[in-house]
């Protein structure tokens, strides 16, 4: 009995000590922010354009507020002083950055959101072409609402090895890792039109270039970053009347890429990246796939067609010298001698990288 008794002062003279206040952020007093796009004024200050989300009888609406300042918080007060909550942005699911705010060190800008503990670093983060706030301003876009639209947009393209799957947590590592660069989801409006344009690619922060589609679904192949699907196009002729008999599409089903750093002299650094895939047809109105001479034809002009536009890629990061593939890491983590001597920077758009697809087809859809 006066064991029992003991726990029990035990239990309560804890519960007195660690009984406490915490921080409490209440829902009703909060206007709750699911997207929010920046960008660069002529006289360098910030403009933020948010979305706050309403409720009018059960059906969810939006409400677009903008405010200016010198750095992300103020700009938060100014809109905060024009709402009649707290501006709550703890629910922020998308975050756009504008073309001439991206070329600018994009860490800056985001550096409140790594240190306020309200924040969502799980979020999407994109960059816009032109102005961030035109995209937010459109409200909607095919009966959706635009932040729902886009992330949906992004969701569907990630699972398509269109645009690489990452978020304001996720970049943080590569903005600090002076052996690889990253890039991020480019969308623009055309014709009044909110589409995926690409991907945006960086280096040292700050916007340097952009990819196409094509050139995004192919690096991300070469990355061995494939997703559920990955779909791509070649023009294994030219010679055809009718022009869709010059095309080829299929969908990449197996992907196996390996980066080898072939001579790490700090006066020669040679890489080679070997790429083998297996390819399963979608669409070929020549047919014929029945004949193993004529798709040991395919397989090599397929082959010869994905090395020379992964040269043309290859060519295109360096001219931007954004080092997508993560070159510098390899030698930081196998060659620190060469990466101590030489400038990175300087000798990226130089060296040597030689690209090579060999391809497969194991598929030819149902046709015999």
């Amino acid at each position: 009995m006066i064991k029992k008794c003991m726990i029990w002062v035990i239990i309560v003279v804890n519960a007195f000590f660690l009984a406490g206040c915490w921080d409490q952020r209440l829902l009703k007093e909060g206007r709750l922010v699911y997207a929010s796009a920046f960008d660069l004024e002529l006289d360098e200050k910030i403009k933020t354009t948010a979305i706050v989300r309403d409720m009018k009888n059960g059906v969810p609406t939006n409400f677009i507020i903008q405010g200016e300042g010198n750095t992300i918080r103020e700009t938060r007060l100014d809109m905060d002083n024009k709402l009649s909550g707290d501006f709550d942005p703890t629910k922020n699911r998308l975050f756009l950055l504008g073309e001439e705010l991206a070329h600018k060190d994009i860490y800056q800008f985001l550096d409140i959101f790594y240190r306020d503990p309200n924040s969502s670093v799980s979020a999407n983060i994109v960059v816009t072409e032109g102005n961030a706030e035109d995209i937010l301003k459109k409200m909607t876009q095919k009966n959706t609402l635009i932040a729902e639209f886009i992330i949906e947009l992004l969701s569907s393209a990630e699972k398509s090895t269109q645009i690489p799957k990452l978020n304001v947590q996720s970049i943080r590592t590569n903005m600090f890792d002076p052996g690889k660069d990253f890039a991020l989801p480019l969308i623009s409006l055309k014709d009044d039109e909110v589409i995926l344009a690409g991907t945006g690619l960086f280096h040292k922060h700050e916007l340097v270039g952009s990819l196409t589609l094509e050139e995004s679904t192919l690096f991300l192949i070469m990355s061995n970053q494939k997703k559920k699907v990955a779909r791509f196009v070649s023009e294994i002729r030219d010679d055809k009347e009718l022009r869709i008999q010059n095309y080829i599409s299929y969908n990449f089903s197996k992907v196996n890429s390996n980066l080898a750093v072939l001579s790490a002299s700090p006066e020669n650094i040679k890489v080679e990246i070997n790429v083998k895939v297996d390819v399963n047809i979608l669409e070929f109105p020549e047919d014929k796939l029945s004949n193993e001479e004529k798709i040991q034809q395919l397989n090599t002009l397929l082959s010869k067609d994905l090395t020379a536009k992964a040269e043309k890629l290859v060519k295109k990061l360096q001219a931007s010298n954004s080092d997508l593939f993560g070159i510098g890491r390899e030698l930081i983590a196998y060659h620190p001698k060469t990466w101590k001597q030489i400038k990175w920077e300087e000798k990226y758009p130089n060296i040597n990288i030689r690209p090579k697809f060999e391809v497969e087809i194991v598929g030819h859809g149902v046709i015999n």
